[in-house]
């Protein structure tokens, strides 16, 4: 497999677009290259979920800059990239359609981050209506783990990368321990974990208007990213350890903080 969903997408253009086998092979080449470059920077947490517009920026800025491709031969890579997203989200592959925010090879603006929400956690068990399962992801997030490390990420396991007693308790408090003495954060009424993070982005979801920030797991595990990028006292040592990514992440990261992302610090509504 050349890229998540290669099969699926060559029945797609063939089945549905009724394209010829040489357009198919070009499109393929197009996303094979993106791919290749995406899970290089990225490291082996690339998911096609995680994909933004900024990644593809970065990736066209590589073609223009580094293979010195002419803007028409870029803008195929460009229209490549775009029906296989618009394939993705159309069967349900992917949550969030990543090139809304493109037209042609351009930014209409940057992606804002809300950062620096960590330490509200206290104060946020408090609001009123809050979802416990913000509160766990919340947590889980501001404790280091990943996305896919979330779904199957154990009470006890979130737990003890816990400081705050108050959270600590609230977690306790709000977690069914019929099925098991340390049962997944998320779990179905089987007690088993979620296969995605599809049903608890979508638990969450509501929480957006309450707390003032989008809400899903790649947003938060970002705007997380970018709250300890935000932090000049830090080393990058700290940074690498704390967000467990290579150096060639951070590289790529800080690129993404500097010309495609807006950030701005959480404040909690009264």
């Amino acid at each position: 497999m050349n890229f998540p969903y290669e099969k699926e997408f060559h029945t797609y253009c063939k089945q549905k677009k009724k394209l010829a086998d040489s357009t198919i092979s070009l499109a393929a080449k197009s996303i094979t290259t993106f791919w290749n470059y995406y899970a290089a920077n990225v490291g082996p947490d690339a998911n096609v979920n995680d994909v933004r517009a900024g990644d593809i920026r970065n990736f066209l800025d590589s073609l223009e800059t580094k293979l010195n491709f002419k803007s028409n031969t870029v803008n195929k890579y460009l229209s490549h990239i775009k029906m296989y997203f618009v394939f993705l989200s159309e069967y349900g592959y992917i949550i969030t359609y990543p090139l809304l925010t493109m037209r042609g090879n351009k930014f209409d603006r940057k992606q804002k981050y809300i950062i620096n929400w960590m330490p509200y956690l206290p104060d946020l068990i408090k609001v009123k209506d809050i979802h416990p399962e913000t509160i766990k992801m919340m947590a889980a997030i501001a404790a280091g783990f990943k996305p896919k490390e979330i779904i199957v990420l154990k009470t006890n396991d979130l737990l003890k990368h816990i400081d705050n007693d108050e959270v600590k308790e609230y977690i306790k408090v709000h977690t069914n321990y019929e099925k098991s003495n340390n049962p997944y954060i998320f779990a179905r009424k089987n007690g088993e974990p979620y296969a995605s993070d599809f049903n608890i982005n979508q638990r969450i979801a509501p929480d957006r208007k309450i707390i003032g920030m989008p809400l899903t797991t790649h947003k938060l595990r970002m705007s997380f990213v970018y709250s300890i990028l935000s932090n000049h006292q830090l080393s990058d040592n700290d940074i690498l350890k704390t967000l467990r990514i290579t150096l060639k992440s951070l590289t790529y990261y800080r690129k993404n903080m500097t010309l495609y992302v807006e950030t701005e610090d959480f404040t909690l509504s009264k």
